[in-house]
């Protein structure tokens, strides 16, 4: 029996995390409840009933903190087994030597972990865990020195660090770090709770991209892409050549897909819209059903006349489902500017 291909999958370990930033998009961490544990052998059966409804391109284990996860080894073990290539996020705090020396060993390609800032106190202010910059700073270090290819630092920039971006950034080309995602502040989650705090102004905004665009010139061997789609009406992307800056298709084949470790799918990560669960009907036959696929290509209103709306589609449509509940609103950015 054939099983459909899926390009790209987030597969979300646990909603449990060792820190609590500030900006966090997960739209279950919003401070309302407590989190549950993980939960390693659901976490387990669930990636192999995966596994077995789709063949897998790439695979990216995310939480949470997926480094919760005692069996995380196994798990990027069996989808190594099925010719997936895996991707780990995480905040860097809990991996280990013996950790990574796994992860090298079983062939995983990439490791991103974010650093927000140069200055230690700042970074500790948006994720609110004391000691965490120390320990994400030498992880990715460590990444770097043995997956040189593979070590992916994560910026995400607000209000709060967007001042210190040329330093963040020749921390991490300091510390060995060639690749490095740029990520303006997405409202979502705990992001909801301090958006009058970390959302950036137009002009800020602008500047923070200037000052990553300054820093690819004079670092012709960085690699730097902007992962967080952002409305073309409020970021003209032309002065930044050297930034690559994606968008998010409605058409799933073409973009990554979110799944828990309880089976449940989902446009995305940021988005909070269950839209089956694998453990009731295939993958394939969830992302192909007639209601999703209508419930995903429609247009903002807003949006509707506008010539750049097939370049950027509104924005992050994901965060107008957390913010309004719909995904047919425009990125919920453009009202907070």
């Amino acid at each position: 029996m054939s099983v459909p291909t899926i390009g790209n999958i987030v597969f979300e370990l646990t909603e449990a995390c060792n820190q609590c930033c500030r900006f966090c998009y997960n739209y279950w961490r919003d401070g309302s409840t407590p989190l549950p544990p993980p939960d390693p052998k659901l976490a387990r059966k669930t990636l192999r009933r995966l596994l077995s409804q789709a063949s897998v391109g790439t695979i990216s284990f995310s939480g949470g903190e997926p480094m919760l996860l005692k069996n995380i080894h196994d798990l990027a073990l069996a989808a190594r087994f099925k010719g997936t290539h895996v991707n780990v996020l995480t905040n860097g705090t809990m991996l280990t030597e013996d950790a990574l020396t796994n992860f090298v060993s079983l062939g995983v390609g990439a490791i991103q972990i974010p650093i927000l800032s140069a200055n230690a106190a700042v970074h500790e202010y948006l994720t609110q865990l004391p000691g965490s910059w120390a320990k994400a700073t030498d992880a990715l270090r460590r990444v770097a020195a043995v997956m040189p290819t593979g070590a992916y630092a994560v910026l995400v920039i607000t209000a709060v660090n967007a001042p210190g971006v040329p330093q963040t950034l020749q921390l991490i080309y300091d510390s060995g770090v060639r690749n490095v995602m740029v990520n303006r502040f997405n409202i979502g989650g705990m992001g909801l709770r301090n958006c009058r705090e970390l959302v950036l102004k137009p002009e800020v905004l602008k500047q923070a991209f200037a000052d990553v665009e300054a820093f690819a010139v004079a670092h012709p061997d960085m690699h730097f892409v902007s992962g967080v789609c952002t409305p073309l009406c409020l970021l003209d992307v032309s002065p930044y050549p050297h930034i690559k800056f994606t968008w998010c298709s409605t058409d799933f084949s073409r973009r990554p897909v979110a799944v828990s470790y309880k089976g449940d799918v989902r446009f995305c990560n940021h988005s909070p819209k269950v839209i089956g669960n694998i453990w009731e009907r295939p993958i394939g036959e969830i992302l192909s059903d007639p209601e999703t696929v209508a419930r995903y290509a429609v247009v903002p209103e807003k949006c509707r006349d506008c010539a750049l709306l097939s370049r950027c589609n509104g924005g992050c449509r994901a965060a107008s489902e957390q913010v309004y509940g719909s995904f047919a609103e425009a990125d919920p950015i453009l009202e907070q500017i």
